[in-house]
């Protein structure tokens, strides 16, 4: 099976399916957790350190999910998707169409609310001439 920049350029990241790594990951920490909650009625339970259990502490000393311990994907798949084109509507000054081969692009226009159209009866008057 081959792939092509052509046929990546289809897919979306929301697409792919989430790694087995992600999946480890997601099970340490609600074993953790459901460690936590079996020994909820013990005087002194033993606490295992959560950055052992799925879980880091950031830069202010706070617990964040670890989502995963390598890379996403293999350095292939990496390579191919820095590949991509990237969205030359933005470099030219442009806001971006639904054309636009980046369909995440943040850089549409916003689109305005649509003048109100005359109704037909309205437009029946006009139709009329005088005699």
């Amino acid at each position: 099976m081959s792939c092509s920049v052509r046929d990546v350029e289809r897919w979306e990241s929301s697409q792919l399916p989430p790694c087995e790594d992600c999946l480890f990951m997601h099970a340490l920490r609600a074993n953790y957790q459901a460690a936590i909650w079996r020994r909820s009625l013990q005087s002194q339970p033993f606490v295992a350190n959560p950055t052992d259990c799925g879980w880091m502490t950031d830069e202010d000393g706070k617990l964040a999910v670890n989502w995963m311990r390598g890379s996403p994907a293999p350095d292939a798949v990496m390579q191919l998707l820095s590949e991509l084109p990237k969205c030359t509507c933005l470099s030219n000054g442009l806001k971006c169409t639904d054309m636009c081969r980046l369909q995440t692009c943040q850089n549409k226009a916003i689109e305005e609310e649509p003048v109100a159209q005359q109704s037909d009866s309205e437009s029946d008057v006009d139709d009329i001439e005088e005699d």
